[in-house]
């Protein structure tokens, strides 16, 4: 046999399969976005569809980042009851009380804005504490926000949140700050942001 035959041969692995430079190779998720769903979800926030965006995400797992904008697509629907349980579900430790220590604080900060829209602004003080970052630009806007609450608040609900931190029945503190962070990139080209530009929501 030639050396020339021999170097049009197809080129064999040890077991005799054929390579192929087309062979099949996992599919990636896009830079930025650890699971695949993400770069749909991306999509539909860009346009502010978070409907659609919350129904990809319960069907995409468990995965932090997946329930990270999970809640903060519920907070943009005004959904904050459900925001606050998918939170509790990966930001609390198993007693159900302290945060977990490897949880990032951006996702912290979620925890903290869900809570201040269902209407608990000392559960909110309380987790943004546990982040040691109160510089932060979105725990400056969480801080804000309840103290300007509080400064609103009749002088006998104001003493009893300043000294004892209880807030009256049916709280409902505003904000002025579009709900949540994302851990991946959003095209900002158009605008964003739920249609009737309302977040203050408490339940």
């Amino acid at each position: 046999m030639s050396a020339r035959h021999k170097t049009n041969q197809t080129k064999k692995n040890p077991r005799g399969a054929e390579k192929s430079p087309h062979a099949s190779q996992p599919v990636q998720s896009p830079p930025g976005y650890k699971h695949q769903a993400l770069h749909r979800v991306a999509s539909l926030i860009q346009q502010s569809d978070y409907g659609e965006a919350v129904e990809v995400l319960r069907a995409a797992g468990y995965d932090n980042q997946v329930r990270n904008a999970l809640g903060v697509c519920l907070m943009r629907l005004g959904r904050s009851e459900e925001a606050v349980a998918v939170f509790r579900q990966f930001v609390l430790s198993a007693d159900g009380v302290s945060e977990k220590r490897e949880i990032c604080n951006a996702y912290k900060r979620n925890f903290a804005t869900a809570l201040l829209l269902k209407g608990t602004p000392s559960g909110a003080l309380s987790v943004l504490r546990d982040t040691r970052e109160p510089e932060h630009p979105m725990a400056v806007c969480i801080s804000t926000a309840i103290r300007n609450w509080a400064d609103s608040l009749p002088w006998w609900p104001r003493i009893n949140w300043k000294i004892n931190l209880l807030e009256p029945a049916n709280c409902h503190v505003p904000i002025d700050f579009e709900p949540g962070e994302l851990d991946f990139e959003i095209d900002l080209r158009k605008p964003t942001g739920p249609s009737n530009g309302t977040y203050g929501l408490a339940v």
